[in-house]
């Protein structure tokens, strides 16, 4: 019975231990995996921006990798209101930004949530998301007269939330970076 209690706690160990792989990026850039790990606001994509770029409308259960240069980047989410995370990417590093769905006012809100390699919780969700969720590949610079102007308004915002001494704006530091293959 020893015996089979300790294979048992070595095979529980092992699996709890396993993490999924990570795209490692093109040398000398950083990549960035967007997700969206709860289910809530199912049926709302989320906009999400590199400061002024649209990189895409993210929907639930999915995620989507962004390739960038390092280096400080603005990365926001637009739902019934906007969360914004500021970030310092290394080159050849890989970071996780997860978009969690809230209670909104008339349709889910967003918060945008870096998340770090030292936190068991965030290292669990990105493992369920990469084992379960899509790879949405919804990438798209296409800028539309109504994205400049969200853009805009963001922007706006941003700078008001940042001026003030109590803001909310989030980090995602460099050391922040999870392993990749």
């Amino acid at each position: 019975m020893t015996k089979f209690l300790g294979l048992l706690f070595i095979v529980l160990f092992a699996f709890s231990s396993f993490s999924q792989t990570l795209k490692k990026p093109s040398e000398g850039k950083a990549m960035v995996y967007i997700m969206r790990s709860n289910d809530l606001g199912g049926g709302l994509n989320f906009r999400v921006y590199d400061k002024d770029v649209f990189l895409g409308a993210l929907p639930s259960r999915a995620y989507f990798t962004y390739e960038c240069n390092p280096g400080e980047h603005l990365f926001w989410a637009a739902s019934e209101n906007r969360d914004y995370v500021e970030a310092n990417l290394e080159a050849d590093k890989t970071y996780v930004i997860d978009l969690r769905a809230k209670l909104g006012m008339f349709i889910a809100a967003v918060g945008v949530e870096p998340y770090s390699p030292d936190n068991k919780r965030h290292v669990r969700r990105v493992n369920k998301v990469l084992k379960k969720h899509i790879n949405a590949n919804v990438v798209d610079a296409n800028r539309t007269e109504e994205k400049e102007e969200n853009i805009t308004k963001a922007m706006e915002a941003y700078k008001r939330t940042k001026s003030r001494l109590n803001n909310k704006i989030k980090q995602l530091l460099s050391n922040m970076n999870f392993k990749n293959n």
